[in-house]
């Protein structure tokens, strides 16, 4: 019986590996999902305030949109196509950069939302928001009726 799962076992690791499909399926994939898609991120937190850097290199200011809502803030960009698809003369060797939308949220509670600023130069989005201040309510003790 071992054996037979041995084989067996053996047979499927000769398949997979002797396909030539199947060794150049990762490969496959490689432009639909590039690495870049994810968006880099830096957050620090003060008692005053977050501190939130995103690498967002190659994006134009006016394709970034930032948002926040319940305590969640969402950062999203649309990158237009580099790809030069009507290569006539056949120059192209190759084209890696990226195009489409890319989005991430965090979540950040208690923010000042009439104070959020944002800035974004050399492909780093800033973005600080201030905390709300805590309001400190004293004990109340209740009594019951």
């Amino acid at each position: 019986m071992t054996n037979d799962i041995m084989d067996r076992n053996n047979l499927m690791r000769n398949w997979f590996n002797n396909d030539s499909w199947m060794n150049n399926l990762p490969s496959m994939f490689e432009n639909n999902f590039p690495e870049d898609s994810t968006l880099k991120t830096d957050i620090k937190e003060t008692d005053k305030n977050y501190e939130v850097h995103v690498d967002m290199p190659a994006f134009d200011k006016k394709d970034i949109d930032i948002n926040y809502n319940n305590d969640i803030l969402t950062v999203s960009g649309h990158r237009d196509s580099f790809n030069d698809h009507n290569d006539k003369n056949g120059d192209m060797i190759m084209s890696e950069r990226s195009s489409g939308r890319v989005m991430r949220q965090y979540h950040l509670p208690a923010v000042d939302i009439n104070s959020i600023k944002a800035n974004y130069d050399n492909g780093v989005l800033k973005i600080d928001l201030p905390k709300m201040e805590k309001k400190v309510d004293p004990s109340h003790h209740i009594d019951i009726d």
